[in-house]
């Protein structure tokens, strides 16, 4: 990168320090930012985060961070108290690259580029959702979406997809933008993970393991009522995760008969151990980027059944047969994928060489190298 990338450089807003992935990802790309010289600061629109203090705990020291307040009870008035916030942040630290580190970031620091001028900061941000999302499909719904973000774009200098797949979605719907958009790989896989000895299988009953946040987009309603269907009474889940929906998940693992094989042990700051020790990871959500834990579970050398819930997830699972892809909000299919997933042969050596392709450092460069332009 060029000298003067480093003299304003970055300023990354994020909505809090959350359990989901795409934090854990903008905390890894800003400390390898820092470590590459190039000056980094977090904007927050509010702090409180659910996974602040394991976030904190994993940020360089270089990397300064601050927030717009506390919690107010309403999302509506913290993206509005944010976006006044990122823009006296950006009068006052002059960045080079303004960088909204999320699709859910996308609108509001948009909107802050209102004080873009001349000689201002360029503005960049991370695609990490689909444009139109399942509960979108609509006529109506997807066409407010596509203006939605057709107007969200327009304030941008650049836009990161997770995967090729989803770039050349974007180009189809918006085939004048061509340029705007860009492939990056998100910086997942440590050089440590993929340095582990080859997983074992564990003694005792089959365990299948999730990680999700407990909300809507997640579907581990789906997933508890597949567990229940599948054809190996003495098998055991782990949800690892926490939020809103504990309850109706308690309840319905309760009245499907399940809840004496289910564990939900919270969130935990790290997956990796629970990974080494499971037979399967289970992903079910409705719609996602592209899931940081699914390519973990590769390092691991465990096995994934996942929902089509991401760009590129058939092209990706194509030719590995100890993993599956199935539609959508489908518990039966689910279930069956489940089933054959745990009983057929593996071939764990084929899932390490997929997560090789998200280590950390090349992500980290390929980064830079897509931000470099704007830093000029």
């Amino acid at each position: 990168m060029s000298s003067s990338a480093g003299d304003g450089g970055i300023l990354m807003t994020m909505h809090r320090l959350s359990q989901g992935g795409a934090d854990r990802v903008a905390v890894l790309l800003a400390n390898g930012f820092v470590q590459k010289g190039i000056p980094t600061r977090f904007v927050l629109l509010r702090d409180q985060g659910e996974a602040e203090r394991e976030l904190l705990d994993l940020l360089h020291p270089d990397v300064s961070i601050t927030s717009a307040g506390p919690a107010i009870g309403s999302r509506h008035l913290e993206l509005v108290r944010g976006q006044r916030f990122i823009q006296r942040e950006i009068v006052s630290h002059r960045p080079a690259v303004v960088l909204a580190s999320s699709s859910n970031m996308g609108l509001v620091t948009g909107l802050a580029s209102k004080v873009r001028r001349d000689n201002g900061p360029r503005f960049a941000m991370k695609l990490t959702n689909p444009v139109v999302r399942p509960r979108d499909r609509g006529a109506l719904r997807t066409l407010y979406r596509h203006k939605l973000y057709a107007f969200i774009f327009n304030q941008y200098d650049l836009v990161l997809t997770l995967s090729e797949a989803e770039r050349l979605s974007l180009l189809e719907i918006y085939p004048a933008a061509g340029a705007l958009f860009r492939t990056v790989p998100n910086p997942y896989i440590s050089s440590e993970m993929l340095q582990d000895p080859p997983r074992r299988r564990p003694a005792g009953p089959c365990r299948v393991l999730t990680a999700a946040r407990m909300m809507p987009q997640k579907r581990l309603d789906v997933l508890l009522q597949a567990f229940a269907r599948t054809s190996l009474p003495d098998s055991r889940l782990t949800i690892l995760g926490d939020g809103p929906l504990r309850p109706a998940l308690e309840r319905l693992a309760q009245s499907l008969g399940i809840a004496d094989r289910v564990e939900m042990p919270g969130f935990v700051d790290d997956v990796l151990p629970w990974l080494r020790r499971t037979d399967l990871f289970a992903l079910s959500s409705d719609y996602e980027g592209l899931p940081a834990v699914i390519l973990e579970a590769f390092a691991c050398n465990v096995p994934v059944v996942t929902t089509d819930c991401f760009a590129g997830a058939r092209q990706m699972f194509s030719e590995i047969a100890s993993c599956a892809v199935t539609p959508v909000g489908d518990p039966a299919a689910f279930a069956a994928a489940i089933d054959r997933c745990l009983t057929s042969a593996r071939k764990p050596e084929d899932l390490r060489k997929i997560a090789e392709g998200f280590g950390i450092e090349a992500s980290i460069a390929a980064h830079i190298r897509a931000l470099d332009h704007l830093m000029r």
